[in-house]
């Protein structure tokens, strides 16, 4: 289905470290945790990941240190069949990434960039080739790469999806034209000071964005809500599929890698759209990152 899309994420590549346990502590609480364990994470890989699980020809473009972690992650990248070519092994540490979730399925994270943040700019857009059909990136990365690596791609013509995760205010306005920006609830808030919580909200915010990145298309991710598409004349809602929430931790990484395939096979992006909701409803019923992700036949069948 998507098998003959070429596509490269530049991006975080994380250990995670995933403690469970019925409620987070507050201040100067101790509580027992049920279980942890480790799992290959960061936005970046989590998102390539998702992107070969749904037959598409992936290209990482990363850093990590030479160390265990960084051994173990590039070893989990091959495994999934994913090029780490890319992926330097020269960082003063692999990124780690701390997820806490509660017994709701409720998630929050602390990421420590490491080598993530040491990525050099021009070694990023070199690994940009002209062939691609897609280019994805996120903010877990030192913002000069972000902005390099979505400016060469948009000047290849190359269809260019930025997610807008974690939250912070980026410089969107040195990014003009990307194909599709897409920031969570939160992320919404930091680069716009607005809070989706209503048509009013949604639809002003989606102004703000448009007008601050001058992309395609706004895909706002609603999380229980679905999400919603603007166009820069209209918004568009797409509701969530029924899903029993395990863990949200890679939600937002598979709608966004399942709307960005969807998208460079169509383009259309309503259908696309729908065929992230399809891939974050699976994500969310399952524990964990690269576990969580779907491949095609259970996305058609979902």
């Amino acid at each position: 289905m998507y098998s003959n899309i070429k596509a490269a994420v530049v991006g975080s590549i994380n250990m995670d470290i995933i403690l469970n346990m019925e409620r987070v502590p507050e201040v100067g609480e101790n509580v027992l945790g049920t279980d942890y364990g480790y799992a290959n994470g960061g936005k970046g890989a989590n998102q390539a990941t998702a992107l070969a699980k749904l037959g598409a020809n992936v290209k990482m473009i990363g850093k990590v240190a030479d160390d265990d972690n960084g051994h173990k992650l590039i070893e989990g990248l091959k495994k999934n069949k994913i090029d780490a070519s890319a992926v330097a092994i020269s960082g003063s540490q692999t990124g780690l990434a701390a997820i806490i979730l509660d017994g709701e399925g409720k998630n929050r994270i602390v990421v420590y960039e490491g080598a993530n943040a040491e990525i050099n700019p021009d070694e990023a857009v070199a690994s940009i080739n002209d062939d691609l059909n897609l280019l994805m990136v996120q903010f877990e990365t030192n913002e000069d790469v972000v902005i390099a690596s979505v400016n060469h791609a948009i000047k290849k013509g190359i269809t260019t999806v930025i997610d807008c995760g974690p939250a912070k205010n980026f410089s969107l306005e040195k990014m003009q034209g990307a194909t599709i920006v897409s920031p969570n609830e939160s992320e919404t808030f930091a680069l716009t000071g607005i809070e989706p919580n209503d048509d009013e909200s949604i639809l002003k915010a989606s102004k703000i964005l448009m007008e601050r990145s001058k992309a395609k298309y706004i895909v706002l991710k609603l999380g229980s809500r679905g999400c919603a598409v603007f166009d820069g004349e209209t918004i568009k809602y797409f509701a969530p599929y029924k899903s029993n929430v395990v863990d949200t931790t890679a939600a937002g990484d598979c709608f966004t890698a399942a709307l960005a395939l969807e998208y460079v096979k169509s383009g259309d992006i309503f259908k696309a759209a729908d065929m992230g909701n399809r891939a974050g409803s699976i994500a969310v019923s399952r524990m964990g990152a690269e576990n969580s992700m779907p491949g095609v036949d259970e996305l058609l069948k979902f």
